[in-house]
């Protein structure tokens, strides 16, 4: 099965990955809830749900372009920490930068998504699908035309994002279809007899986006689990996104790109968090011959 996003399931990090947790400012688990009312929601003016999800559509087609055509450098940050039902255990860290690039393949598909990410001098290379899974920074693609319908989509009023104004839009998976945004890969119920085989469990999600009232751009998302999943031990999953303008001044362009997404994953008693944060970013054109020129490092 193909998802949007995967969520990796690793129990413990290669040794060589694994920092002192010193050595870098702890992230705090604090996972957005999409059930809490948004304090400055307005009701007025009436939103125009059709519209909105109209517009965002396009961006999101948008988005798959402009996926492709861009290279940036990505800090991934992750922390594992015990849940509260596994008090005492170890901590762990992991800290890196990448040249970050999105390719869709062939097709360009919004669920065939590829990301590739190589190693910055001093970061360990190291197999990272094993702790941080793929594809959190692209779940706008949420409401991509191909997407939409696997939702419940209801506008809850008209808020701001950043000064922004913004439609404030719910999201809740359709009973009956079955889920294709996450997935997670987890050790099969068979191990025993296979201790090498997984399961890919697809994940059902309630979410909200403050989408951008004169674009339709998704200008912020956040996710949680529509049920946990007892018998992997999955207690939480949730997600939160951010996306901003980029300007790239050589092209006189302006394109909406993924800048900052944080995960939370709490799983066989622990919790798991992993922020992307993503800068310096180029763009190029796969329609010409143009030499791609990776980032400069900092």
């Amino acid at each position: 099965m193909v998802a949007l996003v995967t969520l990796a399931a690793s129990d413990r990090l290669p040794s060589e990955q694994t920092q002192e947790r010193e050595k870098l400012h702890a992230l705090q688990w604090d996972p957005p809830r999409v059930d809490v009312s948004v304090p400055t929601l307005s009701a007025t003016p009436v939103c125009p749900l059709s519209d909105v999800l109209k517009m965002a559509g396009e961006r999101a087609e948008e988005l798959v372009e402009h996926l492709q055509n861009f290279i940036a450098h990505e800090q991934i940050r992750y922390e594992q920490i015990p849940s509260v039902s596994m008090a005492g255990s170890s901590d762990m860290s992991f800290s890196g930068k990448f040249d970050y690039i999105v390719d869709f393949g062939e097709r360009s598909e919004p669920l065939h998504v590829r990301e590739n990410r190589t190693p910055l001098k001093g970061t360990a290379n190291a197999n990272l699908d094993a702790i941080i899974g793929k594809g959190l920074p692209i779940l706008a693609l949420i409401f991509h035309p191909s997407m939409q319908g696997d939702y419940e989509m209801n506008c809850e009023g008209s808020s701001s994002w950043k000064n922004q104004p913004a439609w404030v839009v719910h999201f809740s998976q359709r009973k009956g279809k079955r889920p294709r945004t996450v997935t997670m890969e987890t050790a099969s119920e068979l191990a025993l007899h296979d201790p090498n085989r997984t399961e890919i469990r697809p994940l059902r999600l309630a979410g909200r986006a403050w989408i951008a009232a004169d674009s339709g751009q998704v200008m912020h998302l956040e996710t949680n689990l529509l049920e946990k999943l007892p018998l992997i031990e999955l207690e939480e999953s949730a997600f939160s996104v951010d996306y901003a303008p980029v300007k790239f001044k050589a092209q006189n362009t302006e394109v909406w790109l993924p800048r900052f997404a944080i995960g939370y994953t709490d799983y066989a008693g622990r919790r798991m968090i992993v922020e992307h944060t993503f800068s310096d970013f180029e763009l190029f054109s796969v329609q010409t011959t143009d030499i791609i020129h990776k980032p400069k490092e900092p």
